[in-house]
């Protein structure tokens, strides 16, 4: 008997809720749909990138891979070396900035780049977490897209050793642009503590020339240190091409300054990104406006 009440109870609930959903009518705001898909589908193609490279690096065979996988770790370590040189080089010349053209003292302005640099780093340790998951997901699916037109007879090369190898690259490239979003926004704050107006201007102008200063000048110049990689990841011949042939084919002559100069563009979508998440352009416009009542410098 109470089997019964309970399954008459049951059918009574399940049949009010399908009788109020039939007497709702649908909906289906065009405005609302795209409001709903468009997060979703920003976040997919982001997986759908980082997942691009394990994906190509799986349904490769080991002829492919000799070359492929020891390009994208090397290119991987070289990106993340130069963005935290640049970050490092930022932080220290929007100091030298705020100290020489806006004379604070040395000790204001040293405890100001110890304290927007920790900050910098705490933020850059917690992304560190998310972008591990992210890259470990988009390889497991890349891993089960690739895995069954993987070759049996690709047994010197094993497809779980190019899978992490292609993560661990993702994953430091990914880490690398991270690096220099910091390095914009550290600028940023520590020029804002002297000048509102400008703060994201000189971002933007330190951020580029750190980058090329990291990229082009000293131990980290970043042809060297690929021409080096690649010399001690890659096999003696590369499908029948001599290593110092292919180093040449990938380094070439010039590529130190095209290292240096044409990720600026990047740099600068980096710049505009974060300037509009951080209100940089509404303060640049509320100066133009001529609101006199808010100075453009303060003095510490």
């Amino acid at each position: 008997m109470p089997g019964k009440m309970s399954l008459r109870n049951a059918r009574s609930v399940l049949g009010a809720e399908i009788g109020a959903m039939r007497a709702r009518t649908p909906d289906l705001d065009p405005a609302d749909l795209t409001m709903f898909t468009f997060p979703l589908l920003v976040r997919a193609v982001g997986v759908l990138a980082i997942g691009a490279v394990p994906l190509l690096v799986v349904r490769s065979g080991s002829e492919e891979d000799a070359l492929l996988v020891p390009l994208i770790g090397s290119l991987a370590l070289v990106i993340i070396c130069t963005a935290i040189v640049a970050w490092l080089t930022s932080v220290v010349i929007s100091g030298l900035v705020v100290m020489v053209l806006y004379r604070t003292g040395p000790g204001a302005s040293s405890h100001l780049v110890v304290r927007i640099l920790t900050d910098s780093f705490r933020r850059i340790s917690d992304s560190t977490s998310h972008l591990t998951l992210l890259a470990l997901v988009a390889g497991l699916l890349s891993l089960a897209i690739g895995l069954p037109t993987r070759r049996g007879d690709d047994l010197a090369n094993p497809v779980i050793e190019d899978l992490l190898a292609a993560q661990v690259g993702v994953l430091l490239a990914a880490l690398g642009f991270a690096f220099i979003a910091e390095s914009i926004r550290s600028a940023a704050d520590i020029v804002d503590d002297q000048s509102l107006m400008l703060a994201w201007p000189w971002a933007l102008l330190i951020a580029c020339a750190s980058w090329s200063l990291a990229t082009a000048v000293g131990p980290f110049e970043i042809t060297r240190m690929l021409t080096i990689l690649l010399n001690e990841w890659l096999p003696a011949m590369v499908d029948g091409v001599p290593r110092a042939t292919v180093i040449a084919d990938l380094v070439p002559d010039g590529a130190r300054w095209w290292a240096a100069f044409a990720p600026l563009p990047v740099i600068a979508l980096i710049w505009a990104i974060q300037a509009w998440r951080h209100d940089g352009f509404t303060q640049i416009r509320e100066f133009l406006e001529g609101d006199d009542e808010v100075p453009p410098t303060r003095r510490t």
